[in-house]
């Protein structure tokens, strides 16, 4: 990779999207980005940890994509469950951010808490390119180095799949879409309790 934008970038960021306070900080070890969006104490989220089960509709999971907007071992233990993603669905597959929902607390790390819950995801998944492993990987092509010729043909493997560094302006887009999300499900949540109710009660 030629260029390096995350020496250029800043390492933290506050911004606003959809009325919820966002703050984006750069893992001090891997050199990437780490994305929270802050709910208030009347959002029915708040409080509620990543593995908190949710009932939502199925119009809710339209048009999602498995590639980033999920965390693999979630994903996989939700499937192994034999659960349906309706009928219940942990709050780290409810929403649509690269690598899942895998941050939930009363304060983004290293703040102090301001009675606001947080919910974050960050960008050190597979596929992603992690600024902090520069020195593994030249550690790894110095050990291919020493080997007989024949074995250097790893080093084509090794290096086949091009990894993605997640810039700033893709994470604010993250954040801007969790942030949606987070104000969107609200309405979702309140109509399945409406529906859950037996007719009677229904006013």
């Amino acid at each position: 990779m030629t260029e390096r934008p995350w020496e250029s970038e800043p390492d933290s960021l506050e911004f606003e999207a959809e009325g919820l306070p966002c703050v984006m900080q750069r893992n001090p070890h891997w050199g990437t980005w780490c994305g929270y969006a802050g709910i208030g104490k009347d959002h029915p989220l708040h409080g509620l940890p990543t593995n908190h089960l949710l009932k939502l509709p199925s119009s809710w999971f339209d048009g999602r994509s498995l590639k980033q907007g999920y965390g693999p071992f979630d994903l996989f233990l939700h499937v192994i469950s034999a659960a349906s993603i309706t009928d219940a669905c942990p709050i780290s597959l409810a929403f649509e951010v690269h690598g899942g929902v895998n941050f939930a607390d009363d304060q983004p790390p290293g703040r102090k808490p301001d009675g606001r819950w947080w919910f974050g995801f960050d960008c050190g998944h597979a596929g992603d390119y992690i600024p902090g492993n520069d020195s593994i990987k030249d550690a790894m092509n110095e050990m291919i180095d020493s080997m007989p010729e024949h074995v250097r043909a790893l080093r084509e493997i090794v290096n086949r799949n091009e990894l993605v560094y997640r810039d700033q302006q893709y994470v604010v887009g993250e954040c801007q879409s969790l942030a949606a999300q987070l104000v969107a499900v609200v309405k979702v949540i309140e109509g399945e309790k409406i529906n859950d109710q037996p007719d009677r009660d229904r006013r």
